[in-house]
């Protein structure tokens, strides 16, 4: 057996007598676990966080969505010749959105009006972010005057589904009106909602949804989209396609992926975690500073032994590797007993939802979703921190109790 390893593991589970030495070793590996399993549990804690804020997003976005670069709209059919043959799509649905006024009674608000296709729910699934009344399947309402709200849009206009009344005004100005000076300049509508959709607040207080047809014939704007909406077989296809399709439409076209379309989501979320991830590695440091300080005790406490293994022939190397070997062993101990309990925590908690949210939330409890990549990144750390907590005081010891 290597000599060093030999007396470092006695040294570590062999004792025969608990001292002081003893107990700040045992309290080091206890911060050095705390730290680990800290770390592990809130990285996983802000993943589920991430996981839930992005797939209310994603639920309402495509995989891929493509505009024109030269103006606020394009002809369909230009753009449906040339991507009816790409295998990886799975189903594409033009939409075309406009600002417009909505009033109803005496509340007016500014809306999003988005005009879908029929294949709009194959791309979203529309049914999940229903919460009241219906959807234009029927062919009844395909090309008619009826909006599904978002739930935010309804609350301010106040309107009552159940009430068959119920009627919604909205306002465009005239395709070819740069200015609004009179009643000329401006296009009225009444449209009657027959659903409401719930996502989260930003896409609630946003849109209304309509038939693609309906808001043409509203815009002035036949034949025309303002952005294409794809939905790949495989998601992992994004980027690839992206390149492919904009190859084929060219220039005139601009193609942005789920990512891209909320690039400052991701990056204040990425942030966010990496901020909590520096600070936790920090407290993980100074927690290691009890392994410096149990080793520097166990070190002085262990002075005789130092100078008999030197009489015995031992080298410098061997003896600062022995007391090296004791401190990474209980780096090592203490990050494995973390990473095991933080694992087993956020297993439970992401399965079994131990712990409940306060207040009304999305979830009943605190989301939590474990990443293996970040158990490996959070081992790594904690290694890096272990072989130099305990190879300075090992070698600054040694040199010192063995000078001349």
């Amino acid at each position: 057996m290597n000599f060093p390893y030999f007396i470092a593991k006695r040294y570590s589970f062999s004792s025969k007598r608990t001292n002081i030495v003893n107990i700040i070793s045992y309290i080091s590996l206890l911060g050095i676990a705390i730290g680990t399993a800290a770390l592990v549990i809130v990285l996983s804690v802000f993943n589920g966080f991430e996981q839930i804020v992005l797939e209310m997003y994603n639920s309402f976005d495509p995989h891929l969505k493509v505009y024109s670069s030269q103006s606020k709209t394009f002809t369909t059919n230009d753009v449906k010749d040339k991507i009816l043959d790409i295998e990886e799509i799975e189903n594409y649905s033009f939409t075309l959105t406009e600002r417009v006024l909505m009033e109803h009674k005496n509340n007016e608000v500014i809306v999003e009006l988005k005009g879908v296709d029929d294949s709009f729910d194959e791309i979203v699934e529309i049914d999940s972010l229903l919460k009241l009344g219906g959807y234009f399947y029927d062919d009844l309402y395909k090309e008619n005057d009826v909006l599904v709200l978002g739930a935010g849009v309804m609350n301010n206009l106040s309107v009552d589904l159940n009430n068959i009344f119920s009627k919604i005004v909205v306002t465009v100005p005239e395709k070819e009106s740069k200015y609004i000076r009179d009643s000329s300049d401006i296009e009225r509508s009444v449209f009657t909602p027959i659903g409401m959709f719930s996502v989260q607040s930003e896409y609630d207080n946003k849109y209304s949804v309509s038939p693609l047809k309906r808001v043409q014939k509203l815009l002035d704007r036949e034949g025309e989209a303002s952005s294409l909406e794809i939905l790949l077989k495989n998601e992992k296809d994004m980027d690839e396609l992206k390149l492919k399709l904009q190859q084929i439409l060219g220039e005139d076209f601009i193609i942005k992926t789920r990512i891209e379309q909320h690039q400052f989501l991701y990056k204040l979320l990425n942030s966010e975690k990496l901020a909590v991830f520096i600070i936790l590695t920090f407290i993980l440091i100074i927690a290691s500073f009890n392994i410096i300080s149990s080793l520097s005790m166990l070190m002085i406490d262990k002075k005789n032994d130092i100078t008999t293994f030197w009489k015995l022939g031992s080298n410098r190397k061997q003896i600062i590797n022995i007391f090296f070997m004791k401190g990474f062993l209980g780096v090592l101990i203490g990050s494995l007993i973390g990473l095991s309990i933080g694992v087993l925590f956020s297993l439970l908690q992401q399965h079994f939802g131990l712990i409940p949210m306060q207040g009304n939330f999305v979830v009943n409890f605190y989301p939590v979703k474990l990443d293996m990549i970040d158990v490996i990144i959070v081992e790594l750390i904690v290694i890096i921190i272990g072989l130099i907590t305990s190879y300075f005081p090992s070698k600054v010891l040694t040199d010192r109790f063995l000078r001349p």
